[in-house]
């Protein structure tokens, strides 16, 4: 059974189709070069193995939920977003900027009262998270990112700081991989921020899960843009500065004369 999942005006639509067969990576948030930004709270495409959500499996892929970029909409926001069992939220928010007189960009994504249902099987209870956040900002020094996770109890798994450095793995080999501020560079200068990445590894091992990727919390920044010129800074006073040329009647005595004019 396949489940698609949209958030609109509180509605969930279910669609049916095929289980997936192989693990997707996560699409970073898209970018059109310098001056773009984009982000999105959540997103999940995954095949659960049977027994672990149902007796004949399922698959999930959500899209991206409240989706922004630069390009509009410049915000956007969910509430009591399940993603059809595998994790629930209590809102999911995300926002991105452009400034046209910096040049900076910026984006960031947060989730409030996450769960993790699908990793309760191995984390030994539900893993949760009070807040998830990912953020990026594009100066003309470079682009940088960060991430926060307040609260985040993944059981068996670990506990991890609220604020981690970049890429921080924790798992179980063969069957999933969770990854702590996911810091990816592309080759075009952006930079994507995943507060948390987990990797669905379809092994053989007990407990496994199945296959796929669930992200939340996603940034990406590209390239600032060059800021206006400046305006050239007038004489002090105000006045206009002209030159008066040789022999003009304001000399008197044929010489080149400065007048400010007010």
């Amino acid at each position: 059974m396949r489940v698609t999942v949209l958030r609109s005006s509180g509605a969930i639509g279910l669609a049916a189709g095929a289980l997936l067969a192989a693990t997707i990576a996560p699409a970073a948030a898209a970018t059109s070069g310098p001056g773009t930004g984009s982000a999105y709270g959540a997103s999940a495409t995954v095949s659960v193995l049977p027994g672990v959500l149902g007796a004949q499996g399922l698959t999930v892929d959500t899209g991206r939920l409240a989706a922004s970029s630069t390009s509009g909409p410049g915000s956007a926001s969910v509430v009591d977003a399940p993603l059809k069992g595998l994790v629930t939220a209590k809102a999911i928010t995300s926002s991105a900027n452009h400034s046209e007189s910096s040049g900076q960009v910026r984006a960031t994504a947060s989730i409030v009262d996450a769960a993790l249902p699908v990793l309760a099987p191995i984390a030994g209870r539900t893993p949760t998270a009070q807040a998830i956040t990912a953020k990026c900002t594009s100066t003309a020094d470079g682009v940088t990112g960060s991430s926060e996770l307040a609260g985040l109890d993944l059981g068996r798994l670990g506990k991890l700081p609220v604020s981690t450095g970049p890429n921080r793995e924790v798992g179980v080999p063969g069957v999933v991989r969770v990854i702590v501020n996911e810091q990816v560079r592309h080759a075009d200068g952006s930079l994507t921020v995943n507060a948390l990445h987990i990797e669905l590894l379809g092994g053989k091992a007990t407990a496994g899960l199945g296959s796929g990727d669930i992200v939340l919390a996603s940034a990406t920044c590209a390239a600032a843009t060059t800021p206006p010129s400046t305006p050239a800074t007038p004489a002090p006073g105000g006045g206009q500065v002209s030159v008066i040329p040789a022999g003009a009647p304001q000399t008197g005595d044929g010489s080149l004369a400065t007048v400010i004019e007010d």
